[in-house]
């Protein structure tokens, strides 16, 4: 073989060689593993997230047998009796008759009629993830009461109205017969002999109001508890957009410490036993739809766990993007404290993000052994002792209720309960001195 050959047949191995390579690398294909994403933040859960239910409730049932005879609850278990069979009934056919209700309150309150009451307005929206609606197409409307017409039960069909008491609309769906009868034989006709069920009386505050209230003494338990600091590291996670940039400092005063990053700030208040968060950023200024304002209060909740305790959904302020949420007492009574709110959970909100978020800056922990038992007055004696005080007109009341006043020990970790009777006077909840009487009283929101 000549040199020349030699030459050519290395030249076309070197082409083929090449071609090959070429080739390989086009077609490789390698066998890797899909990586994730991952947040470089890790999600902080303080407490167990909540179901809607749980948090949007009922704080009172009435039944009126007629038009002597009525008798209410706040007994959480007994409401959660209730809300668990109405759930479980199909309501359909929505329709708009609040231009066919003359007066309310007699209306809400007629003989023969359950009345499940809600402490402020609820959008039926957020409400059908509770009870089964069978309409696709249902009209938007807000309710502060669900009715069960039981004195008008008809062959197939009977009425339950959701009715707002402070706009004065009423929207009426149809329900089986059957479920009503049932609900009947099971709560309304047996509620004189239930024990948890006590008498109440209607007071006709104006003739767009009637208050129902306890007739007779109410024997209550004081509760002593041992507080659970919750920890500001983990609501700095929570809260902040980017942990890592947030500074700590200790206040001057040695009464709390602060976390800033560039716009939001966070401030633990040892002395005021609270914890707020504010993010000036954003405004709440611009008009944006409020429908979903309590719904993304309660997710904003869940998404760090923040129900340290038994709150439950109280009062929206959608002119102010406000909503507050409320601790209640394990047997169903509401917890008011003082103007420093370590009963509430507040929210304001911007036109994306949170404004403002305030709570306390504990939990309950175990329950101390000592209890002392307190017997209330009626409501008729503190309905009474209301006309006494100065600078309250009773035909501007707007509620009454029973509750448990929540104080903090300054120099220990001990929380108190103890029972009084609270009114709602402007909007704002004052408590009932029976030692005193005249103006003076400071308010709770």
């Amino acid at each position: 073989m000549t040199y020349e050959n030699i030459k050519s047949v290395i030249l076309v191995i070197l082409v083929c060689f090449s071609i090959l390579l070429t080739w390989s690398i086009w077609t490789y294909q390698p066998n890797l593993e899909v990586i994730e994403k991952q947040n470089t933040v890790e999600k902080v859960a303080i407490s167990d997230k909540k179901e809607v239910g749980e948090i949007v409730r009922p704080d009172r049932i009435i039944y009126h047998l007629d038009k002597e005879s009525h008798f209410g609850t706040v007994d959480i278990n007994e409401i959660n009796k209730v809300i668990a069979e109405i759930s479980r009934w199909n309501y359909a056919d929505f329709e708009n008759i609040s231009g066919g209700i003359g007066n309310y309150p007699s209306f809400i309150h007629n003989s023969g009629k359950a009345v499940i009451e809600f402490p402020d307005l609820i959008p039926i929206d957020l409400y059908r993830s509770i009870i089964d609606i069978k309409d696709k197409k249902l009209p938007h409307f807000q309710f502060d009461r669900i009715v069960i017409d039981i004195g008008a039960t008809q062959k197939e069909q009977s009425y339950v109205y959701f009715i707002s008491s402070k706009e004065k609309k009423a929207y009426r769906s149809h329900v089986a017969s059957s479920f009503v009868h049932n609900f009947n034989n099971a709560f309304f006709k047996n509620v004189e002999y239930n024990l948890s069920y006590s008498s109440y009386f209607p007071y006709k505050v104006s003739e767009d109001r009637v208050l129902f209230l306890l007739s007779d003494e109410t024997k209550m338990l004081s509760y002593q508890y041992v507080s659970n600091p919750l920890d500001p590291e983990k609501y700095k996670n929570a809260l902040f957009k980017d942990p890592s940039v947030v500074q700590k400092n200790w206040q001057s005063s040695g009464s709390g410490v602060e976390f800033k990053d560039y716009s939001s700030l966070m401030r633990v208040d040892e002395d005021k036993n609270t914890l707020s968060y504010v993010n000036p950023v954003e405004s709440n200024e611009s008009q944006f739809p409020t429908d979903n304002l309590l719904k993304r209060s309660i997710d904003f909740v869940n998404e760090h766990g923040g129900w340290t305790g038994n709150y439950q959904y109280v009062k929206i302020d959608e002119s102010n993007h406000r909503v507050l949420f409320r601790l209640y007492e394990n047997n169903g009574y509401p917890v008011f404290s003082d103007a420093n709110g370590i009963s509430e959970i507040s929210h304001t909100w911007g036109q994306n993000e949170i404004l403002e978020y305030s709570r306390s800056n504990f939990s309950f922990g175990i329950q101390t052994p000592d209890e002392s038992e307190t017997t209330l007055r009626s409501g008729q004696e503190a309905l009474e002792w209301l006309e006494q005080m100065e600078g309250v007109h009773l035909n501007q009341l707007q509620d009454m209720v029973i509750g448990y006043t929540m104080t903090k020990d300054l120099h220990t970790r001990l929380v108190y309960l103890e029972p009084a009777w609270y009114y709602q006077y402007n909007d704002i909840w004052n408590k009932i001195s029976f030692e005193e009487i005249g103006g003076g009283n400071h308010g709770l929101e």
